[in-house]
């Protein structure tokens, strides 16, 4: 009887725990919210390259979308996200060079690259 007690206790501890755990799926709108933001704040950085924004602060803006970018979570996602991601990297990669054309350029990858999740993620749900 001893030994059905630490048993059942065992399993009622491992469900507790991993129900504690257990990691909500983000809603429709959730999902759908995070992807405008995070092209908002792509396009927003392209703009104000095209601008002459200074360097830190463009380096600011890059980093801002890929904060934002991590919300995007949908297991159809994942890979398109993690490559848009290191898109921006690079980004920020050549805005820390100075290299403001190839920065130009892989914004606007990012941003096509985000616009495609954007439609693949509508055209899902």
């Amino acid at each position: 009887m001893n030994t059905f007690k630490k048993i059942l206790a065992s399993f009622v501890i491992a469900a507790m725990s991993s129900t504690a755990f257990a990691v909500a799926n983000p809603s429709y709108e959730d999902v759908e919210a995070a992807i405008d933001s995070t092209l908002a704040k792509v396009e927003e950085t392209k703009t104000a390259l095209d601008n002459g924004a200074d360097n830190a602060k463009l380096i600011d803006m890059v980093t801002d979308a890929r904060q934002l970018q991590k919300d995007i979570a949908n297991n159809v996602l994942d890979v398109k996200r993690n490559q848009a991601s290191n898109v921006l990297k690079k980004v920020r990669t050549a805005v820390q060079n100075n290299e403001l054309q190839s920065a130009k350029e892989s914004l606007t990858d990012a941003a096509n690259r985000y616009k495609e999740i954007q439609r693949l993620y509508a055209s899902t749900h």
